[in-house]
């Protein structure tokens, strides 16, 4: 099956390191964060307290840090940098036209499976 995406902004509307947050369906919403020249996109729920925040997180390189409890994630493949603990799901993320597109996933879910222990 074809991917769908979503566009959700302009590039120009983003700030670097600095999250944004936009719905990509009725029931949930992704963390768009523009770091150097890439733009990536996250599960704005955090895996390990279901606060809608990640957008509001501190960015650092490639990381952003949940402003609840100070959980970081790297933004390319969700893993926290010592590589345990949970996942936050990431998007991918298309340019087309100045704009930001989503991919739009057929199931979605938390990833709290052993894969991110690896």
């Amino acid at each position: 099956m074809d991917k769908i995406f979503k566009k959700v902004c302009l590039l120009k509307d983003l700030s670097p390191n600095k999250g944004m947050c936009f719905d990509i369906d009725d029931e949930n919403e992704v963390a768009v964060f523009k770091i150097g020249d890439k733009v990536f996109a996250v599960d704005n729920i955090c895996p390990h307290n279901h606060v809608p925040e990640i957008y509001n997180g501190y960015v650092e390189e490639k990381n952003v840090s949940c402003p609840v409890h100070g959980f970081t994630f790297n933004l390319e493949t969700g893993l926290q940098p010592t590589g345990f603990g949970c996942r936050l799901r990431t998007y991918e993320v298309k340019i087309e036209g100045g704009a930001v597109h989503v991919a739009v996933p057929e199931e979605r879910r938390f990833d709290f499976g052993a894969d991110a222990y690896e």
